[in-house]
């Protein structure tokens, strides 16, 4: 629940703060804690305790058509940076040789 805040005469409030040494507004939040009726506590047992079974479990049964999509999608990027780079590098060397310099 959201908490309530009581405001009393806002704009004499500068007074007030000097008279009462600068009180601040009472708050009603009006708490209740949940019970959860089947929990019982303590810890979770994993049957995966390194990382690499974990992820190995993951992507053999959850996530094995959507990483072939992401890596593919993460190539024809890695591709469409490259060639600009590796064009600007041979126009560079073109540059230099014509200069003179090697």
């Amino acid at each position: 629940m959201k908490p309530t805040v009581e405001q009393n005469n806002l704009s004499k409030r500068g007074d007030g703060a000097q008279k009462n040494g600068a009180t601040f507004p009472f708050v009603e939040s009006n708490y209740h804690a949940v019970a959860l009726p089947n929990y019982r506590g303590g810890c979770l047992h994993a049957k995966s305790l390194s990382f690499r079974s974990i992820s190995g479990e993951y992507f053999r049964h959850e996530a094995r058509n959507e990483f072939c999509v992401e890596a593919l999608a993460f190539f024809a990027m890695v591709v469409t940076a490259a060639i600009p780079i590796l064009n600007n590098m041979h126009a560079l060397a073109d540059f230099l040789r014509v200069i003179g310099r090697f």
